[in-house]
């Protein structure tokens, strides 16, 4: 952050941190780009090829064995950036389930979601250039991409899976009933406290056998009690049903606590997706 914030004190020819807060207070456009340059969108199809293939061969077609017919599972996607990874996941569920139960009917609903609304914009239009055959394969683009003048659109079967939203992961509240959680190199960029803070958050928002999906570089940490590795090394782990109720950390105000009174009363606090309750 402070190599940003000092960049932008060179671009203003400013010396002194002090003076760049007076200039920012002074200057709505500024603090505007200063946003955007702190955030971080690097991203791209089917980053960590192996964890894709986990995922296709094995997690996804062992989850659906365990569920009934026409049913839907949830996913979230937080920090999503422009899509690649929402995009990605439902691809793959859509591959996977072609594979293993092409005769049962299943769906798969992604929230994704991200900080930038800009970053948002752009991955609701599924739009991206040319050189995304470098990770994508051509069988993939021909089954789920449309050639445009400018590179490939992705197809309607497949945006339609996905709902994008504009959501501050720290203070709004989380979706619950989820079976897929797909947080991969979110949590390097935040403080242990933080981190901490997050994946007991996600506990309570995974179903029971649900999974969650790490980037390369991230682990549990001190929550690691909370999630049982299905593959430590592709950092694919699964809701663990041995802990009672993980330390709760300052969930966001919003965050609504419904009352045990019966499983119906608890399905029905949640089911909209803004909507949260453990």
């Amino acid at each position: 952050m402070y190599r940003r914030i000092e960049r932008r004190m060179e671009v203003h020819h400013i010396d002194k941190i002090a003076s760049y807060v007076h200039f920012l207070q002074e200057n709505q456009k500024e603090g505007e780009i200063l946003l955007k340059e702190l955030m971080i969108g690097v991203t791209n199809f089917f980053r960590d090829a192996l964890v894709w293939d986990k995922l296709k061969k094995e997690v996804i077609p062992e989850m659906i064995a365990n569920y009934e017919a026409d049913t839907t599972l949830r996913a979230w996607v937080p920090g999503c950036s422009t899509g690649e990874e929402a995009y990605s996941l439902a691809i793959v569920f859509k591959e996977a389930l072609e594979k293993t139960k092409p005769n049962r009917s299943f769906s798969l609903q992604i929230f994704a979601t991200d900080l930038d609304m800009d970053a948002i914009e752009a991955a609701r239009k599924g739009l991206f250039s040319a050189n995304i055959a470098s990770d994508v394969s051509p069988e993939r683009l021909n089954r789920f991409f449309t050639p445009t003048d400018d590179g490939y659109r992705v197809s309607t079967e497949i945006r339609e899976m996905i709902v994008f939203a504009q959501h501050n992961i720290i203070m709004h509240p989380p979706f619950t009933r989820i079976d897929i959680l797909s947080c991969r190199n979110l949590l390097i960029y935040l403080d242990t406290e933080l981190q901490k803070k997050l994946l007991g958050l996600f506990y309570f928002c995974i179903n029971p056998e649900g999974i969650i999906v790490l980037g390369s570089s991230e682990t549990p940490g001190t929550q690691n009690a909370l999630f049982t590795p299905v593959d430590a090394k592709l950092k694919i782990y699964k809701r663990s049903d041995t802990i009672t109720a993980p330390e709760l950390i300052d969930f966001p105000a919003s965050f609504s606590r419904c009352l045990p009174e019966s499983r119906q009363n608890k399905e029905n606090c949640c089911s909209t997706p803004y909507q949260s309750c453990y």
